[in-house]
């Protein structure tokens, strides 16, 4: 989701950070990462300009100031297009079986969004989206998504700095090199709560805190599991159009569902899991500069270490990337 704050662009910062590039026959299922590389649903737009102080009139007395918010667009259209390069495409513990696969990949996501009604602190909304994965030197990894999102947005506290956003997702996954068969595919049911938090007044320098609990009903089942994930990242602005930041995003993931996953149809070869649980830790940074009010460039870092009590299924992955994003509203 984007976060409230009284700067357009701090919106960018939390979500365009870039974790690891998702692939088809992974030890995790493509929607992992890839959702959580994506622009959530919800948006909101910043925070107006409101005087501190009342002023009179010599007929009225006495005026209070009435804070007043824009309403958000009914529609948005949106599209990312992201370059980057992951050292593991199938999320292969090194330790384990053939080692890892490195490749140059692109992400091109495709939003569209409408707010059907809304309050000043209250935004439902429902988007589509399509997204397409495609890998250098590791076509069998390529994949096509599509999501349909419903969501809320409610925004409180009097600065408008703590925000909640809960969201039902179903989302599908297919092979573009075989006759577009679905591989994956899921429903997530999301709540997270954010804070955004300005250091100093006079210093363009933020703290931003979010806690996200998300419940996966996947298929195959085997990806059931709930995750818990703590994200904290700072935003700095030199100049309004240019934000620099850290971010570190710990999680905790608890999978429901024991068994083996055959990925080829076979039995031949499968991932096994048994009573599963995994940490995964997420370090990065972000550049972006915003030229014009609804463009902006961003190029990010990223490292992943997922520590999982099925040694064979832990896995790193380290992801330097561009991307630029582009939005229409009306």
């Amino acid at each position: 989701m984007k976060l409230i704050t009284s700067l357009p662009q701090l919106c960018l910062v939390a979500v365009l950070t870039l974790l690891t590039a998702p692939a088809l026959f992974a030890q995790q299922p493509a929607s992992e990462t890839l959702q959580q590389r994506l622009p959530a649903s919800s948006e909101a737009g910043p925070l107006p300009s409101v005087p501190s102080e009342a002023s009179s009139n010599s007929d009225l007395g006495q005026i209070g100031v009435v804070q007043t918010y824009p309403k958000p667009e009914m529609f948005t259209v949106s599209t990312s297009q992201q370059f980057f390069y992951t050292d593991n495409v199938f999320y292969t513990d090194a330790h384990y079986g053939s080692g890892t696969i490195g490749s140059l990949a692109y992400l091109g996501s495709y939003t569209a969004s409408f707010v059907p009604y809304s309050l000043r602190d209250w935004t439902p909304r429902i988007s589509l989206q399509y997204n397409m994965v495609r890998y250098n030197s590791a076509a069998s990894g390529d994949f096509d998504n599509e999501n349909l999102s419903f969501s809320n947005q409610y925004v409180f506290s009097d600065d408008r700095s703590w925000s909640w956003n809960s969201s039902a997702t179903l989302g599908n996954f297919t092979a573009p090199h075989n006759n577009d068969h679905q591989f994956y595919k899921e429903v997530v049911y999301d709540n997270q709560i954010s804070k955004v938090m300005q250091f100093c007044k006079d210093t363009p320098l933020f703290f931003i805190a979010a806690y996200d609990l998300a419940y996966h009903q996947a298929s195959p089942a085997i990806f059931d599991r709930l995750d818990n994930t703590l994200s904290l990242s700072l935003a700095y602005y030199p100049v309004p159009e240019l934000s620099i930041g850290p971010y570190v995003r710990p999680g905790a993931r608890t999978y429901f569902t024991n068994g083996t996953y055959f990925v080829d149809g076979t039995f031949a070869s499968g991932i096994a899991q048994s009573n599963r649980d995994d940490f995964n830790l997420a370090v990065g940074f972000d550049v972006t500069w915003q030229p014009w009010k609804y463009v902006s460039v961003s190029a990010d870092f990223s490292h992943v270490n997922d520590y999982s009590n099925n040694s064979s299924l832990s896995y790193n992955d380290t992801t330097p990337g561009l991307s630029l994003t582009g939005t229409i509203k009306f």
